[in-house]
């Protein structure tokens, strides 16, 4: 049997009554065993049209013996016998179910993603999961839901916006510092005739970007709780264009990252915006695939990805991101 974490919402019709029902349905399952279920929490909605209703939601955890994708279709059959529709994304639903976690398995296709992509920045998903699922551990993250929950009430209001040139990455941390009155970073790199983005930068150059990229994130600058921090870059990625370095200079920008931590605000969230399938510039291709993979390695912030051709999709997800965080 397969331990998971379930997340349950509602804000249309008798809420309390289609979790109630939605509970007895999984307990009437011979696959599933519900194991444990929160209290129940009020959350604002967010994302979606406006004018929605208050959301009820909750946790649960589980055990079942049917597979991941085979779960995820009972949890549909039970969304749809309470009404639920699907025609606006994030619009009000009679009932949500999400599979959060499903033991430590970790998938990423068209069908399912495990873990949950968004679950790691959604206060209203962590809180009621804190209550009965503490321990449990983000495969991914290597964090367990109580020190998601603790991430995201602890780390600075700071969300770093990064990927390869030329995806618009500036532009939409521009805009979503606008949108959610947050205050907009740049290292404005591309109005710098002397330092520019390159597949194949030189030790120096990227040393460079470490030291400009370092001051704008000094550790006094102004935080207020009610506001944010976006900048069009993230300090790390500096690592995933010079892996075409000897060992020793590697080192050496290892050490410059390193060095310049101290002085500097971390973020609460990061947002990797990646060139689409087929849509690759070649040269930027292993600088992608570095990016996903030093925001793999374990102690990093919780990683939203969004897809470059997107660019207006992408601006409502950011300004989603941070009313859930």
């Amino acid at each position: 049997m397969a331990e998971c974490l379930i997340s349950i919402g509602s804000n249309l019709g008798d809420r309390s009554h289609v979790i109630d029902s939605a509970l007895a349905a999984m307990e009437a399952s011979s696959a599933i065993v519900v194991r444990s279920v929160s209290s129940r929490h009020a959350t604002q909605p967010v994302g979606g049209p406006a004018g929605q209703g208050e959301f009820m939601n909750a946790a649960a955890v589980i055990e079942t013996s049917l597979p991941p994708v085979a779960l995820l279709h009972e949890l549909q059959l039970l969304e749809i016998a309470a009404s639920r529709t699907r025609d606006i994304r994030w619009g009000a639903r009679s009932l949500d179910l999400d599979l959060l976690l499903y033991d430590d398995v970790v998938i990423d296709d068209e069908r399912l993603v495990l873990p949950h992509p968004r679950m790691a920045f959604r206060r209203f998903v962590l809180a009621p999961a804190a209550e009965i699922a503490p321990t449990m551990v983000h495969p991914l993250l290597g964090r367990s839901v109580a020190e998601m929950l603790e991430h995201l009430g602890q780390a600075p209001n700071y969300i770093a916006v990064t990927g390869v040139p030329k995806l618009g990455k500036s532009k939409l941390a521009a805009v979503a510092s606008k949108r959610t009155e947050s205050i907009a970073i740049s290292d404005d790199l591309a109005v710098d005739s002397q330092i520019k983005p390159s597949p194949i930068p030189s030790l120096q150059t990227e040393i460079e970007f470490i030291s400009r990229r370092s001051v704008l994130l000094q550790t006094d600058v102004p935080t207020k709780r009610e506001r944010y921090l976006i900048s069009d870059f993230w300090l790390g990625q500096s690592l995933a264009y010079a892996t075409h370095l000897s060992t020793e200079h590697y080192q050496q920008l290892k050490q410059a990252l390193h060095d310049s931590s101290p002085d500097t605000i971390s973020p609460k969230l990061i947002v990797l915006v990646e060139l689409g399938a087929g849509d690759a510039d070649n040269s930027y291709d292993t600088i992608q695939r570095n990016l996903g993979e030093l925001l793999r390695q374990p102690g990093q912030p919780p990683i939203l990805r969004l897809n470059a051709a997107n660019p207006s999709w992408n601006e409502e997800e950011i300004v989603a991101a941070i009313l859930a965080m």
